[in-house]
């Protein structure tokens, strides 16, 4: 009489055959992730320079107040100015 061969799930090697899949599947997915992080790295350093010169900028890029500051006037200032001018 002849032996049968076991199938792959009685010999436990579709669990493994699975697993082994399962295990590349998250591989390639990690490696793709890292490729992309690389990438962007890579852009960000080589494109820096590029969007340095040619961002907006200000018609007046000074340090100068565009508002002059307001004067306080005190009490006896603006009664002295106010008598002068009668």
């Amino acid at each position: 009489m002849r032996k049968l061969t076991p199938t792959l799930t009685q010999s436990g090697l579709l669990a493994v055959l699975l697993q082994h899949q399962r295990y590349k599947v998250f591989k390639v997915a990690r490696r793709r992730a890292h490729r992309k992080q690389m990438r962007a790295a890579l852009w960000s350093t080589l494109t820096w320079p590029w969007r340095v010169l040619t961002a907006p900028r200000l018609v007046e890029d000074s340090a100068e107040p565009i508002v002059e500051p307001l004067t306080r006037h005190t009490f006896l200032r603006v009664a002295f100015w106010n008598d002068s001018t009668l």
